[in-house]
């Protein structure tokens, strides 16, 4: 009889501990699906359909060539990152442009208790500098000579929320999503780390202290990665510098809704005549005593080998 009670109370135990346990899990699920929706649907942005947004337009052959030639029943952004693939979504969801500069804001969100459980939030805002690149160029010619608006790209500012997740073989599957149109006087008043977001010259970082380095090589991508002269599209700009930033591992840092975690700015043929893709991150949260921000930037001009360089700012 005291065998039976003690495995009855052993019993009790281990119930007591799952029960706890799913407790502690749906409480996590709770507390992130009110994160969700708080960071997508923020004033001004309009929830979208995600399943809209990843259609037969999506994954087309134009946007994903390297599909084709794949025996793979995955999807062709099933490895994509989440800020990589925030870029491909927004190029496939709004009218193409030559002269963009994209900025975008990165923060994870992973339960303290649940580290399984995790989201990405990804802010990414769409400048369209064809305009003062028009500006710029009718300035020069003579009076008269007539410069058409289109060849420079006619459409708006635009910013998109995402809310990322890890989900059945998917890396960063589309939970939420919301969209808004930025007003020119916003767009005009935008800072991108630095510079004006509608600026022809592109932002660079901190002055000195940068070191070059070299990419390790990686797979091509299933998404379009190279553009006119060779130079690489703005996914692929951004998907070398999350890697290089992820490459050693990454630690689960406090969600912050008001601190983003990581800021980049993508700039496509934006400064100069020749074509080119830049960009720039900074981290601002960073794990370490010694260290207050680390800074990783990518240039690549057509015809010219990319660079890839990195600084750390000391506390």
């Amino acid at each position: 009889m005291k065998a039976r009670v003690i495995a009855g109370a052993a019993a009790l135990s281990l119930l007591g501990g799952q029960a706890l346990s799913n407790n502690i899990h749906q409480q996590a699920l709770v507390k992130l699906e009110t994160n969700a929706l708080a960071f997508s649907r923020a004033p001004k942005f309009q929830p979208v359909a995600p399943e809209s947004l990843t259609g037969e337009h999506y994954y087309s052959k134009k946007n994903f060539p390297g599909a084709q030639e794949s025996v793979s029943l995955r999807l062709p952004d099933a490895e994509v990152d989440p800020l990589t693939k925030s870029i491909l979504v927004v190029d496939a969801n709004e009218t193409p442009l030559p002269h963009v500069r994209y900025h975008v804001e990165y923060s994870m969100d992973v339960p303290v208790d649940v580290p399984e459980l995790q989201q990405a939030y990804v802010q990414i805002t769409r400048y369209n500098v064809g305009p003062t690149r028009l500006d710029a160029v009718r300035a020069t010619v003579p009076d008269g000579v007539a410069v058409g608006a289109t060849e420079f790209g006619v459409g708006p500012h635009v910013a998109w929320r995402f809310v990322f997740a890890p989900v059945m073989g998917m890396r960063a599957d589309i939970l939420h999503a919301g969209r808004a149109e930025v007003l020119h006087a916003q767009a005009q008043a935008a800072d991108c780390l630095g510079a004006s977001c509608l600026s022809l010259e592109d932002p660079t970082g901190p002055a000195q202290g940068w070191q070059a380095f070299t990419a390790p090589v990686s797979e091509t991508p299933t998404y379009a990665s190279v553009k006119e002269y060779g130079v690489a599209t703005a996914a692929f700009t951004m998907q070398e510098l999350w890697e290089n930033i992820t490459a050693d591992g990454m630690d689960p840092l406090q969600y912050l809704p008001e601190q983003p975690h990581f800021e980049v700015v993508v700039s496509v043929n934006v400064a100069g005549q020749e074509a080119g893709t830049s960009g720039l991150v900074k981290q601002a949260v960073v794990m370490d005593d010694t260290v207050a921000e680390i800074w990783t930037r990518r240039l690549d001009i057509a015809e010219i080998p990319a660079e890839l360089s990195r600084l750390q700012v000391k506390r």
